[in-house]
């Protein structure tokens, strides 16, 4: 698909999860509003990347 690669960059990924922990100094949560972006959060192993610092938290699903 065009464009796809820009968004899976390893580098850009990995500068990306370095500045959020270094930046993250305190406890947030952090919904996530539809069922398809925890699919994609679990598939792409978001969690696994984040700090403990930051909760990711299931919304009540998609709005539409």
């Amino acid at each position: 698909m065009k464009y796809l690669d820009e968004y899976r960059d390893p580098e850009v990924a990995r500068a990306l999860v370095a500045r959020i922990k270094a930046e993250s100094r305190r406890p947030i949560r952090l919904m996530e509003v539809c069922g398809t972006h925890t699919v994609a959060i679990f598939r792409n192993g978001i969690r696994k990347l984040l700090p403990e610092t930051i909760a990711l938290v299931s919304g009540p699903g998609c709005p539409v």
